[in-house]
């Protein structure tokens, strides 16, 4: 006989396991879910991420590689991110070799070769190149050419970091820096100097007196600020009436009151006393500086001490000519010679302050019209030089002859050439020399000194 509570009292105790049972899966699906969203959360933060100026980016597989603590940037990839326009070959030399390459923005060319760990830079339309040197040289990877992260943070004007812990990097522009300074620090004095923006990359800020800001008024004066994680404080106060910094060496070019120009360090101290109307860095490494005073040029080192005297009229020479030389520095030729004008002669000094070579020549290097020529000023695999001169010849007037010199100045061909100038076949460039309507090979002339003993027209 079936007794009717009991059978009530079971179907409770069912209903109420039935709910248990529900109670546990739900539980169990919540705890699930929380250790799968978890476990997302996890996997997305170890997924890597790519900002640039505080925004995340899409970036392609291979935009960077990872060598052990090196990061290295696809330079053609990275180019459009930072707003730069990329090209294969050498600045203003018009090939597609892709062992080297230039970066273009609107304020600067950088110019960067595969295997090399310098990096030269300079304004659009002018050859005056500053030069850098980075940790490890530029190299090809993926059929494309990689930069160290140093490297990219140099030739395209930015910060670059690297979380290794998060798997992310950060870049910051320095459009990003200037437009900060500009609206969050009055003071600044950036908005139209290229220059002195660059100075943000190394948490120095040039400021001009605040009561001047809006006005052309002469008594506007410019100091340097030092940024620091406690604020900003004052290393030059507004004193002077310009302020140039100088990137490559990261000091400043000041001038005075009185239009006299000298040298401050990043730290404010004085290394060049203000006391020309103009400077100039022509060599980073050696620090020398083209000075110039009531017209007059010459050289000084870092200290101050006269190289070369202030009594000639050019230093350096104008490349413009000789863009297939690829001549980064005019002033200073295979890194030992430096050109000199006087009194409309040309000669050369080296580093040393030694004359080496007479100023009695007319110019350097041998212009071309002829498009299936190149005019040549160096001929790099002697080390050699071009230079010229003026002579009057009976019958047929003033004519131009040529002759060769190495970087120390020794003669190596006497100025009685008629041409010298290189063609470029198959990526290899030629040099040819023409004495009395015959045509010689320079460099093997060269190393036989061949013709060295023939008379000077």
């Amino acid at each position: 006989m079936e007794i009717i509570g009991t059978n009530k009292q079971q179907k409770n105790n069912k209903t109420k396991r039935t709910m248990i049972i529900i109670v546990i899966t739900i539980i169990a699906l919540l705890i699930t879910s929380f250790v799968l969203l978890g476990a997302i959360y996890y996997l997305k933060g170890k997924q890597f991420k790519f900002y640039v100026n505080g925004k995340i980016t899409q970036s392609t597989n291979d935009l960077f590689v990872f060598e052990g603590d090196t990061v290295y940037v696809s330079i053609k990839d990275i180019a459009p991110i930072v707003g730069y326009k990329y090209y294969n070959g050498g600045y203003k030399q018009y090939t597609e070799d892709n062992t080297k390459c230039y970066l273009e923005s609107e304020d600067e060319i950088c110019t960067l070769e595969m295997g090399s760990d310098t990096i030269y830079k300079t304004p659009p339309e002018n050859l005056d190149y500053e030069y850098y040197t980075i940790t490890k040289p530029v190299k090809r990877i993926n059929g494309k050419l990689y930069i160290s992260s140093d490297g990219i943070s140099i030739a395209c004007n930015l910060k670059f970091y690297y979380d290794a812990n998060k798997d992310q990097v950060t870049i910051y522009t320095l459009p990003y820096y200037t437009n900060y300074y500009i609206v969050n620090y009055k003071a600044s004095a950036i908005a139209s100097s290229f220059r002195n923006q660059k100075a943000l990359l190394y948490d120095l800020l040039v400021v001009q007196n605040v009561d001047n800001t809006q006005s052309t008024n002469r008594n506007t004066r410019y100091g340097i600020y030092k940024i620091g994680e406690n604020g900003i404080t004052e290393i030059v106060g507004t004193k002077y009436s310009n302020i140039e910094f100088i990137e490559s060496t990261q000091e400043f070019i000041v001038k005075t009151t009185e239009n006299q120009v000298g040298i401050i360090t990043a730290d404010g101290k004085t290394k060049v006393q203000p006391q020309y109307d103009s400077l100039k860095q022509i060599d980073k490494n050696l620090n020398l500086y083209l000075a110039t005073s009531n017209g007059k040029k010459g050289v000084i080192e870092k200290n101050g001490k006269i190289l070369i005297y202030l009594e000639y009229d050019e230093i350096g020479i104008d490349t413009s000519k000789f863009q297939d030389d690829d001549i980064k520095n005019p002033y200073l030729l295979y890194n030992n010679a430096i050109p000199v004008k006087q009194n409309g002669k040309w000669g050369m000094y080296d580093v040393k302050g030694n004359l080496i070579l007479p100023i009695e020549y007319d110019g350097f290097g041998c212009a071309t019209n002829d498009r299936t020529k190149s005019s040549t000023l160096l001929i790099p695999d002697v080390k050699a030089i071009v230079v010229s001169k003026i002579y009057d010849i009976e019958k047929q007037g003033r004519q131009t002859y040529y002759g060769i010199v190495d970087l120390q100045g020794k003669v190596l061909m006497l100025t009685g050439l008629q041409s010298v100038y290189s063609v470029t076949t198959n990526g290899k460039r030629e040099y040819t020399m023409i004495y009395n309507d015959e045509y010689y090979d320079a460099i093997e002339s060269i190393l036989m000194n061949d013709l060295i003993t023939k008379n000077e027209i």
